[in-house]
């Protein structure tokens, strides 16, 4: 990239599009899907006015004009004038932009025959043509009118018409823009740009997005957000009133508008009230017993309804320390605009040990609004900040709101040092307030009468008390193991269900903490048919994420929290669309609401939680430790169905049974013949498939030999996600071995809700009704697209298999099925599942004739855990994952040679690898299994090899790169970056050559679809979404690693982000970003079919191992590009080869694997 284009970069690395734009034009010429072209030209012309009427005129008699373009001369022109004017046309519109010159004046009246005379003569003069040209015009709004706004400008003051324009904002008056413009090309300028013709676009200079910002004084008609921030309120969204202390996110834009010179366009509250009351109680320093230096009491605020009046308050300031304190000195803050005031004390004055002095201000109201006047106690030893609260309120009704208001926001304060530790106090605050709940109306009748009613598992009170009032991570730590002593004993079949019990409690906390985001300190509903909608900013980027189900209550904001007689409505969603939910409450509140404010407070159903502990609670009496805990592999008497192998064949007794996947590989076959023997006994099997092994191929044949061999088997499949549940799904119906009705996809209501089952299976698809059999009046109803909802248990329940999520298919638990109903739990991608997940349809078997197989990748991503501190005492490790650490599923190459050194009884281990062209996939073969993957695809012959001989131009064409070499490392110096609003991190230099190449690949005639751009951290791939839609270049998928884990392109960009050694550590130890990652550098590197391009920087990447071997792999097939190599790189360049050779294995070693 050109030196220039580097430096600009560098010196201002946020404003990535500006720099870029040149370059961006000249690559994406022709990429465009839309060439929008119209005629326009630009002509300077002679005419005579031949009339004028205020501010309009005519010239030649069907010219027209406003007056005003004529600017300087407009008082010299007459009805007459012979004049020299500019005009810009676009399609069959001819506009005069500029009357620029008198040339004959008309001082006395013309008669009506010269006028018409020396248009004649004009007639025949020829107009002269200038170029035009789009260039971007900065400039400063000075005033704002209804349909226009004048633009300060360097080439001088600009009307621009609003509806006229495309614009993303609404303008206002001192902001700062960058106007789109066609401008005359005149080479009688150095720069050749004369006269504006037109202004096609508006736009701010600058926006910085999601910034965090506190509110600190609210006027009549603007909020102020910091020192040099302010947001009018016309902008807020609908039904937002802030207040002092309220946490905003916000879109801002540059602005010159009195002292501020940043405008916020959008927020989103994050935090309301607590941030202002936490303040007004902070102390600078404790070192007594109170935790203060210096204890500060009386009011902290002020209240009226009156402007310009005075009142006096007092404070009282106590010496906590063992020694005497001299005050010397009182300062407020932004004295000029403060309306507080010292009265005393002026001089400096002495505090003795213990004792107190009084401390007067005068309060000036002078503006409508609320304000934060702070102000500074100076003392010889420390510094005291405080602050007052000044509320000057239109009516004395208005008073009364403030009053309670503020008395609300007491009742709820958050004290803590951060935003984090805020939010746990606020937590456990909202947690204990305990008041009568009216409960609102459910999506579907509730069931009176259930064969199994599941426990509540409420969180004790003690856990939440230490988890929510801790004010440090590791005294919580601490107290956690202190209170429940078995955590520092390992996990055993008498901790087992204590432990886990504990882990989802953790869980759960980590949730209400999240949940609290959502609640509104005021807010109210809106009518939409039979609903009351709540307006929420972001809904669907927003996580946790609101479903269907989930629960809000409504509190009177002027209510004594402490009152016996307090009551809440529950509002129960019923949808959830892209910015709003749509609630029930009883009848009492949703037919008499009226408009009113109410404080909001946001719960999750806690049925899921309430599944995984039922079934951590009954597991360990049903399967025993055995199953749990296996230690030995234990035979049965009689395998589960007498099949035996012959070559690739199976056979049962005497017959030969037919494969319904013909392109199964020997050991893809040999699975499904060790699973349907299933000669260990109440032990899982396990299906260990590296990426791209076919394992989800290989459980579909399972469920098919099963279901045809074994008639008493009801099989259950379960999935840690929707989408995964919904591929096995269709791969059943493709097998079109089932008729419908042999098989079924049990969904919730809220995918039901939200149209997110896909047409192809919607058929093969039901909602359960847990109803005891005989008590429900209400009948199954089937929707013309054959979904069956509200399914009983004498029929949800037959199925030969039945298929859906881990906690979905915990419906069943309440249905009273008997023991042995199910006979058999498959689970595809099991890493991704907790051990309570996995437990859910587990506990559903029996010990006897059950067989539990577990099919997945424990090398790859795991579940994702909310907590932290579940996640550090194992809950994020999966049940698949334990198990491979007990000794029945170790690798021991000398007892089992010909199966990868596993016990085929209890797993096989899936080695051809159907997805990557060798030179990719040797990579992780190498790294993460052994270096015993084959590959299938051919690096000579293939669909992938053909478009990677495409894809070279894209690379130097001097470099020596092997014919058949697809990993590529591009080594870049950049510079990681954090906004201030996040703690997600961002590399421009990345974005900038991931971009670029992008670009060069569609040069190569790749298609969008085909690519695919992983990043760690959730900036960069907002920076490079940004990137894409800013630039108006067609957008591949671009994620994070989690997004990709199960995906595959055909060429994959890897943004590695991270450029400083400073900030691996906190990486490694909460497993962000990929070095020292395995899991998620495995499932990165393991996503691209023939072409995969890293972008990082190799002096940090070659401290980890893993990284080190991917380095010198590409450096010595020639495929390293970028900057110098580190020297541990070079040191071992030429060391024992490390170049992850790749092969094809004959015949022999094919058999030899079996």
């Amino acid at each position: 990239m050109e030196e220039k284009m580097d430096q600009q970069l560098k010196a201002n690395p946020n404003e990535i599009n500006g720099v870029l734009s040149n370059k961006i034009a000249e690559l994406t010429h022709g990429l465009s899907e839309m060439d929008v072209s119209k005629e326009s030209s630009c002509t300077a012309r002679k005419g005579v006015i031949t009339s004028l009427d205020g501010d309009r005129g005519v010239i030649d008699k069907d010219v027209l004009f406003e007056t005003k373009v004529a600017e300087d001369i407009i008082l010299d022109l007459h009805v007459g004038c012979v004049v020299e004017y500019l005009t810009f046309t676009t399609g069959e519109a001819m506009r005069v932009v500029k009357v620029k010159s008198i040339l004959e004046h008309s001082w006395e009246d013309t008669s009506q025959k010269e006028i018409e005379k020396a248009v004649d003569n004009l007639k025949n003069e020829k107009p002269t043509f200038f170029n035009t040209e789009t260039r971007s015009v900065l400039g400063l709004i000075s005033q704002r009118l209804a349909s226009s706004i004048d633009v300060e400008t360097e080439y001088g003051q600009l009307t621009v018409e609003l509806d006229n324009i495309e614009m993303n904002f609404i303008p206002t008056n001192g902001d700062r823009v960058r106007l789109e413009c066609n401008i005359q090309l005149d080479d009688g300028f150095v720069d050749k740009q004369g006269e504006i013709l037109e202004v096609t676009k508006l736009f701010p200079t600058r926006i910085q997005e999601g910034e965090k910002c506190i509110v600190e004084r609210v006027y009549v008609h603007m909020v102020v957000l910091g020192p040099e921030t302010y947001i009018l309120k016309t902008d807020l969204p609908t039904g937002t009133d802030l207040h002092l202390g309220d946490i905003v996110l916000a879109d801002l834009i540059e602005c010159q508008y009195s002292k501020f010179t940043r405008r916020a366009i959008k927020i989103t509250p994050l935090e309301k009230n607590f941030g202002a009351t936490k303040l007004t109680q902070q102390s600078s320093m404790g070192s007594s017993g109170s935790g203060k230096a210096v204890t500060v009491t009386g009011v902290n605020r002020f209240i009226t309804a009156e402007l310009w009046q005075k009142e006096s308050v007092s404070l009282k300031l106590t010496n906590n320390l063992n020694r005497t304190l001299r005050l010397e000195s009182i300062t407020v803050c932004n004295d000029s605009e403060s309306q507080l005031s010292v009265v005393s004390p002026l001089e400096s004055k002495e505090i003795s040990s213990g004792s107190e002095i009084t401390v007067t201000f005068e309060i000036h109201t002078q503006f409508l609004g609320e304000a934060i006047e702070k102000y500074v106690l100076n003392f010889d030893l420390l510094k005291v900040r405080r602050v007052f609260t000044v509320i000057v309120c239109k009516t004395k009704e208005e008073v009364a709101e403030a009053e309670k208001r503020m008395i609300a926001a007491e009742a709820l304060m958050a004290p803590g040092r951060n935003s984090q530790e805020r939010s746990r106090f606020y937590a456990n605050q909202v947690w204990c307030n305990k008041v009568d709940v009216i409960p609102g109306q459910q999506i579907v009748t509730k069931r009176r009468f259930v064969a199994l009613r599941l426990g509540c598992f409420e969180v004790p009170k003690e856990l939440r008390q230490i988890c929510l009032t801790s004010e440090r991570r590791q005294e919580m730590i601490k107290a956690i193991e202190q209170h429940y002593s078995f955590l520092t004993e390992p996990l055993s079949i008498k901790t087992y269900m204590h432990r886990f019990r504990l882990l989802l409690h953790l869980e759960e906390i980590e949730c209400f903490v999240n949940f609290r985001n959502y609640d509104r300190d005021r807010a109210h509903f809106l009518r939409d048919g039979e609903f009351l909608t709540l307006q929420i900013e972001n809904l669907a980027e927003r996580r946790p994420s609101l479903v269907i189900g989930d629960t809000l209550r409504v509190i009177n904001p002027w209510s004594d929290p402490d009152s016996q007689t307090t009551k809440s409505y529950e509002g129960i969603i019923h949808k959830v669309l892209f910015d709003r939910i749509l609630l029930k409450f009883h009848s009492s509140f949703q037919e008499k609401y009226n408009g009113e404010d109410y404080r909001l407070e946001f719960y999750f159903s806690r049925y899921s939680f309430r599944k995984q502990h039922h079934a951590i609670s009954k597991i360990v009496g049903v399967m025993g430790e055995d199953f749990l805990f296996p230690s030995k592999v234990t035979k049965r008497e009689n395998p589960q169905l007498d099949v035996y192998m012959k070559d690739d064949d199976m056979y049962l007794y005497d017959s030969k049974l037919e494969w319904y996947n013909q392109s199964l590989n020997s050991i893809q076959k040999r699975a499904v013949f060790n699973i349907l023997r299933g000669e260990a006994e109440n032990i899982p099997y396990v299906l260990f498939g590296p990426p791209g092994s076919g394992k989800t191929m290989t459980l579909i044949e399972t469920l098919l030999q099963l279901v045809r061999n074994l008639p008493g088997a009801r099989i259950l499949v379960g999935t840690p996600s929707n989408s995964s549940a919904d591929l096995v799904t269709k791969r059943l119906i493709d097998s079109k071995a089932l008729l419908q009705g042999d098989f079924i996809r049990l969904v919730s209501y809220n995918q039901v809700e939200k149209d997110l089952i896909p047409p192809e299976i919607m058929s093969y698809c039901a909602t359960s009704d847990v109803g005891a059999v005989g008590s429900c009046e209400d009948k199954m109803m089937v929707t013309e697209s054959g979904l069956k909802l509200r399914c009983q248990a004498k029929f949800i329940g037959t199925h030969r298999i039945t298929i859906s999520t881990c906690t979905t298919l915990g419906n069943f638990l309440q249905l009273g099925f008997p023991a042995g109903h199910f006979t058999h739990v498959l689970f595809d991608e099991a890493g991704q599942c907790t051990e309570p997940e996995t437990m859910v349809p587990i506990v559903m078997l029996t010990k006897k004739r059950s067989q539990v197989v577990l099919s997945g990748d424990p090398r790859q991503l795991q579940s994702i855990v909310t907590s932290r501190i579940a996640s550090k005492m194992g809950f994020s490790i999966s049940f698949l994952e334990r198990l491979l650490e007990r000794s029945p599923y170790r690798k021991d190459l000398q007892r089992f040679p010909e199966s990868s050194g596993y016990n085929p009884l209890v797993l096989t281990k899936l080695l051809y690898n159907y997805r990557a062209l060798p030179s990719i996939m040797s990579i992780y073969s190498r790294l993460f299994y052994d270096d015993e993957l084959i590959p299938v695809l051919s690096e000579k012959d293939s669909r992938e090899s053909r478009l990677l001989s495409k894809l070279r131009c894209v690379f130097e064409s001097e470099k020596d790169i092997p014919q058949a070499h697809g990993t590529f490392f591009y080594g870049i110096i950049g510079e990681n970056r954090q906004n201030n609003d996040s703690p997600s991190w961002f590399n421009p230099q990345e974005v900038r050559e991931v971009f670029l190449m992008t670009i060069a690949l569609y040069r190569a005639n790749v298609t969008a679809d085909q690519i695919g751009i992983i990043t760690p951290y959730q900036k960069q791939v907002k920076m490079l979404r940004s990137m894409f839609i800013g630039t108006d270049v067609v957008m591949p998928k671009i994620g994070s690693v989690e997004e990709f884990q199960g995906q595959e392109r055909d060429i994959i960009l890897i943004s590695t982000v991270r450029s400083s050694e400073e900030i691996l550590r906190m990486d490694a130890r909460f497993s962000l970003g990929f070095v020292r990652c395995s899991k998620r550098l495995n499932v990165a590197v393991s996503r691209a079919r023939a072409m995969m391009i890293i972008f990082g920087n190799p002096h940090l990447l070659a401290v980890d191992e893993c990284w080190r071997q991917l380095i010198l792999f590409c450096v010595k097939n020639n495929a390293y590009f970028g900057c110098d190599l580190p020297q541990m790189v070079i040191n071992q360049k030429d060391e024992v080869p490390v170049c992850l050779e790749t092969f094809v294995p004959s015949l022999n070693t094919t058999d030899d694997l079996n």
